[in-house]
């Protein structure tokens, strides 16, 4: 695959994955309570079983990514990018919701506005960049950072063919054993994913020809498709976490796969600011469906309008700020978006 294509499909891919976690977020069951249950049913049906491919695919490409062409000289470069294309931004966001918590408390505090109220104090600071405490969707962006200051020795076990598959069908069963939420939540999550993020990575060392060469032939879009449609009955079959992270992977493959299918136009401009969706998406759509709410309650099938809208409202927003915000601040711009 050429290298502008594969860069192409790689916007393609993100931009699509962004959208869905974004749909994830619109959830408004919650919000539009006493609303038709045909239209929860929809609701959950798509955030549930079709989005939730998003953060598997988005583990899988970043590991994709990370490990293409890799080796251990190149280590300390692949270290100074992440810095300021996930460490710095992940700080300056989780400090900017911070702030704006710290705001809304004064204005919104007194009415009960939220259930975790904000106050100031370095150890609340502590916990609001580093540990995402008022930016809870930046979970994903702190594992990742994680996986990737730990590269030396992911990449010690995946290097090998043979002993870098043994050992990913090891972490696939130490996930789903259960056994590591003795240790706690965060860290079973955060082995969790680690089996896509190292699939992605194992699929970069070693996979890379079936990945770009022979990416859209329809002996690789077969193969993802049984896989999908196998991991997804043996799910059914035995409802475990190793059932649940097989499907999430083939699922993600599977729609690299069907991208690669066909030939895809190039990617617009307002596709490729997905980080920048990601980071504000999920003010914008809680905030949208309250005042929504607040404003019509359950009439005219308000929750279900807002539900497929809000994607589309996001994208509108995050595409003509974000051009600005490039125009007359691209300094400010390079930060929050990760020099992206």
């Amino acid at each position: 695959m050429e290298k502008d294509k594969f860069s192409n499909q790689v916007r393609w891919y993100n931009f699509i994955l962004c959208i869905l976690v974004v749909l994830i977020h619109t959830n408004n069951t919650d919000i539009f309570i006493g609303q038709a249950p045909a239209v929860n049913a929809i609701e959950s049906f798509l955030t549930d079983q079709v989005a939730r491919t998003a953060n598997a695919g988005f583990f899988l490409c970043s590991g994709y990514l990370f490990y293409r062409n890799f080796s251990m000289d190149r280590l300390a470069d692949k270290w100074k990018r992440r810095l300021f294309s996930t460490v710095l931004p992940f700080a300056v966001w989780n400090l900017f919701y911070y702030f704006i918590r710290l705001a809304a408390a004064k204005i919104a505090g007194p009415l009960g506005a939220f259930r975790q109220e904000a106050v100031w104090s370095f150890s609340e600071l502590f916990q609001a960049v580093v540990l995402y405490k008022y930016n809870t969707i930046f979970w994903f962006l702190q594992f990742l950072i994680v996986y990737i200051y730990v590269c030396p020795l992911i990449y010690l076990l995946i290097r090998n063919r043979y002993i870098g598959f043994a050992v990913l069908l090891g972490v696939l069963l130490l996930a789903g054993s259960g056994c590591l939420y003795g240790f706690g939540s965060t860290c079973a999550s955060m082995v969790n994913w680690l089996f896509l993020y190292m699939a992605g990575g194992y699929l970069g060392l070693h996979g890379k020809r079936r990945v770009e060469t022979q990416a859209g032939s329809p002996g690789v879009l077969l193969f993802t498709v049984l896989g999908s449609v196998t991991s997804h009955l043996f799910f059914r079959a035995c409802p475990e976490l190793t059932g649940q992270l097989l499907y999430y992977l083939f699922d993600a493959m599977l729609l690299w796969n069907v991208l690669s299918y066909r030939k895809l136009p190039e990617a617009r401009w307002w596709m490729k600011d997905t980080f920048y969706i990601y980071a504000v998406h999920f003010l914008i759509v809680r905030a949208g469906n309250k005042l929504v709410y607040a404003c019509l309650g359950n009439a005219l099938g308000a929750g279900l309008w807002m539900f497929l809208l809000l994607p589309v409202s996001v994208v509108v927003f995050c595409a003509y700020s974000g051009r600005f915000l490039k125009r007359y601040t691209p300094f400010f711009w390079k930060v929050i978006s990760g020099n992206r």
